[in-house]
């Protein structure tokens, strides 16, 4: 059952995830002949990820001017991601970081 599940996972989230950083990664990176194109690509993958995944990797590598390699960049984000993830749970943990801050001394209602 646990295979199954990260079979699940890697198919459903984890494979998906990559590739979307690597197209986004791949337009920040690379020029395009107009700067318009690298807007709407950016803006599609943005507020569409599967299927601007889908069309940039069909249509959308093909406008490029430059071809800048960005794999090592997608890898070290995918291994930097989960230790500052840990790092911050952590600290979360120890009550160093909160996101809901104490009101002040003056504003709190005395019982």
């Amino acid at each position: 059952m646990a295979m199954l599940m990260l079979i699940g996972f890697i198919a459903l989230i984890a494979l998906p995830s990559v590739l979307w950083l690597y197209a986004l990664a791949d337009v920040i990176i690379n020029n395009f002949r107009y700067f318009s194109t690298k807007i709407i690509w950016l803006l599609f993958l943005c507020f569409f990820p599967p299927l601007g995944t889908i069309l940039y990797f069909l249509i959308g590598r093909s406008q490029r001017t430059t071809y800048y390699p960005v794999g090592r960049i997608v890898i070290i984000c995918i291994l930097i991601a989960p230790v500052v993830m840990i790092i911050g749970y952590f600290f979360y943990s120890l009550g160093q970081i909160t996101f809901i801050p104490e009101p002040p001394k003056s504003m709190q209602i005395q019982i």
